[in-house]
């Protein structure tokens, strides 16, 4: 049976909660969140107890960005393909790089698509 994208669960689970948390008319509404950072995304993996250079990490990261966006590879593909990549990583932290990398450092719906526009 075929899986539905990861990107895609995630967007239908947005839209989910968008319309199920509708603010009601005249209600105040808070400052827009704020952009996630690489900083971020290094508290994150070392959160999880992941150790490294920044620019390997950082490195590694990016290409869990493009298997996710570009190659559209499920994330648990992509989860096992760090921690083959990476023996000493446990297969919890192996996804929870892949969590931080999502989102912190990939494009979010919507933005700008680096990956599309930018690299030509």
């Amino acid at each position: 049976m075929p899986t539905a994208h990861p990107v895609a669960k995630v967007l239908i689970a947005v839209a989910v909660l968008a319309v199920g948390s509708a603010t009601p008319a005249g209600a105040q509404i808070g400052p827009a969140p704020q952009r996630r950072t690489v900083q971020d995304f290094f508290a994150a993996v070392r959160a999880a107890g992941i150790v490294g250079t920044d620019p390997a990490m950082l490195a590694d990261g990016y290409d869990v960005c493009w298997r996710l966006w570009r190659q559209h590879s499920p994330a648990k593909q992509v989860a096992a393909a760090v921690q083959r990549d990476h023996p000493p990583l446990t297969a919890e932290q192996a996804k929870r790089f892949v969590i931080a990398a999502y989102q912190d450092l990939c494009p979010v719906p919507g933005a700008y698509d680096w990956w599309a526009y930018g690299t030509s």
